[in-house]
């Protein structure tokens, strides 16, 4: 594997940074016709989703 890291930090990696992402684009799309959502929200959210994805991912390897 690349670096000598295994597949699960890889999955982790793209799940914390692309579920936010996928999120604000989504917002976005929905919400197109009241203007979308601004970009301070937009960086809340991500900030906020991906805080809470790194959470669950450190809680479940403490678990193990």
């Amino acid at each position: 594997m690349l670096l000598g890291l295994d597949a699960s930090i890889w999955k982790m990696l793209v799940v914390v940074l692309l579920a936010p992402a996928l999120a604000v684009g989504l917002l976005k799309l929905l919400l197109r016709r009241r203007g979308g959502i601004g970009t301070a929200w937009a960086g809340v959210l991500v900030l906020l989703l991906a805080g809470a994805a790194t959470l669950l991912i450190i809680l479940d390897k403490v678990r193990l």
